[in-house]
């Protein structure tokens, strides 16, 4: 024993101390900031010592050998003292372990899981001066059916909002424009529906090859001949455009520069035959054109 308490450092008188009285009268001497073992040292003479002759020296990590506070040092002496009864057997752990595997734990549904997290995060925490609108509020989490009603109420809001949106979508998709033959029918002839061609020929005469080359344009386009690329300029439009014949081209051409002229130049262009080309135009826009059999890429 004496060559035990010497190599931890420990004199003979100091081993007939009891570890257990040091460490309490070291408790009671110092205060509850943290300090380190060092430091406590200089407070209560032969702590280690004792800390050495109870084995609990080599238990202490680093940390808690400078950060070392008077609950940490009262619970030391506990590490003496033996179990109050023996260790279960492994071996009848087993059944317990299989029988909670075979648990299922059955998951809450989403609404479950929504007002949990309301009631966490809105629920004001009960303090000393509770206000009257965290008392409503507290009152208000509490009544169950309402907040299911506001969140079935919102889910039921959203869907139908969303297939209004789809249903006028795929309105606008179906419906006609109105110089399609059969939506011209009753409507243009008691003129209740002006066609594009009408207001066409309402602007001064010119001003009418740009509106009436964005209007083939549309009808191109529609008809899988020309590419929806906004980036094309006239010329383009106009090599690029799938068309029937060498006379469409050369129209389609023709009215191509009319429309440049007309957007970049100071005054309108209003060269000799417009008002030919135009009805050629016009008439090519109400025939249209057939979808082709391989789109244009």
């Amino acid at each position: 024993m004496v060559l035990a308490a010497l190599s931890w450092g420990v004199t003979p008188a100091q081993d007939a101390v009891d570890p257990r009285s040091v460490i309490r009268e070291c408790g009671i001497r110092i205060d509850a900031r943290p300090t380190g073992l060092t430091a406590l040292e200089t407070v209560c003479p032969g702590l280690q010592s004792a800390l050495a002759r109870a084995q609990l020296l080599p238990l202490l990590i680093d940390s808690s050998r400078t950060r070392l506070d008077r609950h940490s040092l009262l619970q030391l002496p506990r590490l003496l003292d033996p179990p109050v009864a023996h260790a279960p057997d492994i071996a009848a752990l087993q059944p317990i372990l299989r029988s909670l595997a075979a648990i299922r734990v059955v998951p809450r549904p989403w609404w479950r899981r929504l007002w949990d997290w309301l009631v966490e995060h809105f629920t004001p925490r009960p303090t000393s001066s509770n206000s009257w609108w965290s008392d409503l509020l507290q009152s208000a989490l509490q009544i169950r059916w309402l907040w299911l009603a506001v969140v079935w109420i919102t889910l039921i809001a959203l869907v139908l909002t969303i297939a209004v949106v789809v249903w006028r979508e795929m309105k606008a998709m179906g419906r006609r424009s109105a110089d399609d033959p059969i939506t011209r029918g009753d409507g243009a002839v008691r003129g209740l529906v002006p066609s594009r061609l009408a207001l066409l020929r309402a602007t001064p005469l010119g001003q009418r090859p740009a509106l009436l080359f964005a209007m083939l344009i549309g009808k191109l386009v529609a008809a899988d001949r020309l590419p929806p690329d906004r980036s094309l300029t006239h010329r383009e439009v106009a090599r690029q455009a799938l068309l029937d014949d060498v006379r469409q081209r050369h129209l389609i051409e023709s009215l191509a520069r009319l429309s440049e002229r007309q957007l970049y130049a100071r005054a309108p262009a209003m060269p000799d035959g417009l008002a030919d080309l135009l009805s050629q135009a016009e008439d090519l826009y109400t025939t249209g054109w057939a979808r082709p059999a391989e789109p244009p890429k």
